[in-house]
């Protein structure tokens, strides 16, 4: 269940088996309607049955980029100092400046049950990708990149060559869209990935600066170079709404977080669950009959894909 308009607005109890969102419409006792969401699950018989979506994290430097994908794929709030994206640093360097600066990845889980969050330590010991994915129905893996100026071409390359199906735009609250957040906005653009926006740092952002900023990002995106339709997320109804909508229209989901009180983190990771794939549409999704001209192969029989992300030269064994 992800909404019900005749109840309270409270963690949903249970989210079934499939990738599409049912809407129906019940009478009650006073005559009013009442809609209630459900998401239905297929449970992955194999591995290749999974569903996998692709997010690239992008925004301008010291936007909270890192702190949110610790806060989701650690399942711990931040300290206010930085402790939640630790865990997602490869060099040293990026330990003691906190700033990015590879093309760092991550994966956040969705379970067969229930549909809740399957991380790294949800049990006693930390767990690997592969124990993870075998709890999993839908896998989320989000793309890290860098937001210096001094890295954009690593940005650049992982947006380009990672092929992901969204872009999260981080914005942080009390300094608006500055920087290379638009210049990741309009590279977003050009390759026609679908974006949705996460404006961070609310909770040690005046509300006016907030408002200034909610409206400068409003601003830019109805602008004739974005022509997006922002829709603000307040409550598990928007959610479901901004969800069914984001693939194939210009809608523009925007979520305010704070991941220090954890405000807004919990519409975040229900959006994340329910996305669908972006090549997903009504006419992909249909069964296609074969032709003796052109036969369809099977899911077996198809090429392996295998991306390299990064090259070693380690010595005295070569290219690794």
């Amino acid at each position: 269940l992800l909404y019900d308009s005749g109840a309270d607005d409270t963690q949903p109890e249970g989210k079934k088996h499939a990738r599409t969102i049912v809407e129906k419409t019940k009478p009650v006792s006073n005559g009013a309607a009442r809609t209630v969401s459900y998401l239905v699950r297929r449970r992955p018989q194999r591995i290749e049955d999974m569903l996998e979506v692709r997010v690239a994290v992008v925004g301008n430097v010291d936007a909270g980029k890192s702190t949110m994908l610790g806060v989701l794929t650690q399942g711990a709030l931040d300290d206010g100092r930085g402790l939640a994206r630790l865990a997602l640093f490869k060099h040293k360097h990026e330990v003691d400046t906190g700033r990015t600066s590879s093309v760092g990845m991550e994966i956040l889980g969705f379970n067969k049950v229930d549909g809740a969050a399957v991380r790294h330590t949800d049990i006693h010991r930390k767990v690997g990708w592969d124990a993870m994915c075998q709890r999993s129905s839908k896998i989320v893996t989000f793309l890290d990149l860098a937001g210096h100026e001094k890295y954009l071409k690593t940005t650049v390359y992982g947006m380009a060559g990672s092929a992901p199906d969204y872009v999260m735009l981080m914005v942080a609250a009390n300094a608006g869209v500055v920087g290379m957040a638009k210049e990741h906005l309009g590279l977003a653009l050009a390759l026609g990935i679908p974006v949705f926006v996460v404006v961070t740092k609310i909770d040690m952002c005046p509300p006016h600066v907030l408002d200034a900023t909610l409206k400068q990002l409003s601003r830019i995106l109805r602008s004739s170079g974005c022509r997006k339709l922002p829709v603000a997320v307040s409550d598990r109804k928007s959610v479901v709404m901004a969800a069914s909508r984001f693939v194939g229209q210009r809608v523009c989901p925007v979520f305010q977080v704070s991941n220090v009180t954890g405000e807004g983190v919990g519409l975040l990771q229900t959006f994340l669950n329910i996305l669908p794939l972006a090549s997903c549409s009504a006419a992909s999704l249909m069964p296609k009959s074969p032709t003796p001209a052109s036969p369809i192969a099977s899911e077996d029989e198809a090429p392996l894909r295998y991306d390299i992300n990064e090259i070693f030269a380690v010595p005295y064994v070569g290219t690794v």
